[in-house]
């Protein structure tokens, strides 16, 4: 996640502001495919604004992440309202016994999947009865990379009953920066799911 801020340095104050909307209104054209929100709110705040507003509740699947975008969602004032629960599934036992993942899947494509976060989700959906599902697994290092599945290597996938979407990311920090930055971006592909799911 990048926050930007743009500063203008004169004496005349409306010159000043004006050119900054300018400015502004300029950068979003060329970042709007990647730009999440244009405030100093904090995403999580935002998804729950537009979760509140839509009546709609979120539950999460967590394995890499180890529950840090459950926590992120909850510590947001009022987080109740649309914070339906979390499963952080870390073991491959815990993925079936408590969301339903088929071990054929493991067996055959692996915890850090596409197949296997797809099943995650519709497991949170499921045991939780929320709206809208995030659901994550990946390989946060230093150690258990493979040349097909390299460290920082992760699945996302976020959904509701009728559509799940994934994306695969490739990280290349340490850890902790591996799993703060899945963090994210789990939730901006929920904002930007809702977002769209709001105009289907």
């Amino acid at each position: 996640m990048v926050k930007l801020r743009l500063t203008a340095l004169g004496e005349n104050r409306e010159e000043l502001i004006l050119l900054l909307d300018q400015q502004i209104s300029l950068l979003k054209k060329e970042v709007a495919a990647h730009l999440a929100i244009d405030t100093n709110e904090e995403l999580e705040s935002y998804i729950g604004k537009l979760l509140l507003a839509r009546n709609a509740t979120v539950g999460t699947a967590e394995s890499c992440t180890g529950g840090l975008i459950a926590s992120l969602i909850s510590a947001v004032p009022g987080a109740s309202r649309y914070f339906g629960g979390s499963v952080v599934s870390y073991s491959n036992e815990a993925k079936q016994k408590l969301l339903g993942v088929k071990s054929s899947t493991l067996d055959q494509f692996g915890a850090v999947s596409e197949q296997v976060v797809k099943e995650m989700a519709n497991g949170i959906l499921t045991s939780i009865g929320c709206t809208y599902a995030i659901a994550v697994s990946g390989i946060m290092g230093p150690a258990g990379g493979t040349p097909e599945k390299p460290v920082g290597t992760v699945w996302i996938a976020v959904g509701n009953k009728e559509k799940i979407v994934t994306k695969q990311y490739k990280w290349g920090f340490d850890r902790s920066r591996n799993t703060k930055q899945t963090a994210l971006s789990a939730l901006n592909q929920l904002r930007l799911f809702i977002l769209k799911d709001s105009t289907d």
